[in-house]
C-alpha cells in the first residue's frame, strides 16, 4: 500500500469503535460521519473528477474525496474527520476551510513536536528547518509565548539536508535527557545546526517522524510553514503578522512558503 493510498484509508479506520451498534431510523450528522470511520471497503476507484473517488461498502457507495475526509452518503454532504455535516455555503469556511483538532482523533504529541510557550490556546506549525519562512514564524512567537503555546512539527520537504537535519534532532528529542531536549529546541529555534552528525542514529524510534509524514500527506501540505489555529483556521505561508492572523484580523497576508524539491523519504526503525 503506498503513502497516497494510506492517506486516504487512515480517516476511515482511525476510530472502529466510533461506529455505532445500531443504526436508528433517522441518523444524525454525527452519526452517519461516525459510521464511515469504520466501513468495510468492498471495492474502490477514481472517477473522472478531480479529488474524488468511488468507494463500494456492501450495498452502499459512499463517494469521498482523496484524502478521506470529506464524503457524500446517504444525500448528506459529511465532514469524516469531524463528523459533521455541510449543509450550507457558510459551512464552507466554517467547518471545510479548518482543521478542528479537538474533534479528529490526532494526538499531536504523537508527531513529537517541539513545545515553545505556555499559553492556554494551542497552535499547531509544520515547518522544515532550514525553510526561512519557518525562521520568521519561529522568531514571531517568541513574542507570543504567553498566550499560546506552540508545537512545532518537523516534516523535511526541503531534501536531503533536511531530512538528515529533522532525523538528528527527532532522535535527540526523543531522549530522556531535559538538556538534550532544551538543545533541541533552540538549535530548531535559532536554526543552528552546526556540528549535527551526519550519520543515521543507530538507536532512535523514527514513528513520530512517520506518523509526521501520513498527516502532513493527510492534510494536503504543499509547503510549509502550515500554521493551524486554535479555532481551526489553516494558513500556508509565514503570515506578516503572525499575532494578528491568530487574532484573526484582517489583512493578516502571509509572506511566501517554501515547497518541496524532492520527495521525502523516512525510514522505518528495525
Amino acid at each position: 500500500m503506498t503513502l497516497r493510498q494510506t492517506s486516504l484509508l487512515l480517516p476511515l479506520f482511525l476510530s472502529a469503535s466510533a461506529a455505532l451498534a445500531t443504526t436508528p431510523p433517522k441518523p444524525n450528522a454525527s452519526d452517519i460521519a461516525a459510521s464511515l470511520l469504520s466501513i468495510k471497503i468492498d471495492g474502490m476507484q477514481d472517477l473522472p473528477i478531480s479529488g474524488l473517488k468511488m468507494v463500494k461498502t456492501g450495498a452502499q457507495t459512499v463517494f469521498i474525496s482523496n484524502n478521506g475526509r470529506f464524503a457524500f452518503y446517504g444525500g448528506k454532504l459529511m465532514d469524516v474527520w469531524t463528523q459533521q455535516e455541510i449543509k450550507d455555503l457558510p459551512d464552507i469556511d466554517k467547518i471545510a476551510n479548518r482543521i478542528d483538532l479537538s474533534r479528529m482523533k490526532l494526538n499531536v504529541d504523537d508527531l513529537g513536536p517541539v513545545t515553545v510557550g505556555h499559553g492556554k490556546e494551542s497552535v499547531l506549525v509544520f515547518i522544515d528547518p532550514r525553510c526561512p519562512y519557518c525562521g520568521k514564524v519561529m522568531k514571531d512567537l517568541q513574542t507570543l509565548q504567553d498566550k499560546y503555546t506552540f508545537k512545532l512539527v518537523m516534516v523535511p520537504i526541503l531534501g536531503a539536508e533536511s531530512q538528515n537535519i529533522v532525523v538528528q534532532l527527532a532522535c535527540q528529542l526523543g531522549s530522556a535527557d531535559v538538556k538534550t531536549k532544551e538543545s533541541v529546541r533552540e538549535r530548531l529555534l535559532k536554526q543552528d545546526y552546526a556540528g549535527l552528525p551526519t550519520e543515521q542514529p543507530t538507536q532512535c524510534n523514527k514513528e513520530p517522524l512517520q506518523k509526521t509524514i501520513v498527516t502532513a500527506k493527510l492534510f494536503g501540505l504543499q509547503g510549509v510553514p502550515f500554521l493551524i489555529a486554535p479555532d481551526g483556521r489553516t494558513h500556508s505561508g509565514a503570515p506578516e503578522a503572525l499575532a494578528d492572523w491568530l487574532a484573526n484580523k484582517p489583512n493578516a497576508v502571509s509572506v511566501s512558503a517554501a515547497t518541496a524539491t524532492e520527495p521525502t523519504k523516512v525510514e522505518k526503525k528495525p
